[in-house]
């Protein structure tokens, strides 16, 4: 028998993280999130020429994955990345030869 030596939590957040941009609408705003730093659903659906809803439920899976966070000013949320190496993630994938 071949002992494992593998975290099966990193492995689970690992597969989490995927799950999560493994949607072409949420790749394409963690991009925009990366390039600008803050926006708002506004400008989100407005840039990828979407309906709002979809932006915000796009937005959801991202922030409950915890890839992307909420600040809430007067009445608007404004949306940003949490951790910067998904730019690394995203220049992998893009990258990535099969």
């Amino acid at each position: 028998m071949i002992k494992s030596n593998y975290n099966i939590e990193k492995l689970e957040h690992m597969s989490d993280v995927l799950k999560a941009v493994s949607h072409p609408l949420r790749i394409a705003i963690v991009d925009l999130l990366i390039n600008s730093k803050e926006l708002t659903v506004t400008d989100i659906y407005s840039t990828l020429n979407i309906l709002q809803p979809e932006a915000s439920r796009q937005l959801k899976t991202l922030k409950i994955a915890g890839l992307i966070k909420c600040r809430k000013e007067a009445n608007t949320r404004y949306y940003s990345i949490t951790d910067k190496n998904l730019s690394k993630l995203l220049h992998c994938v893009e990258n990535c030869t099969l």
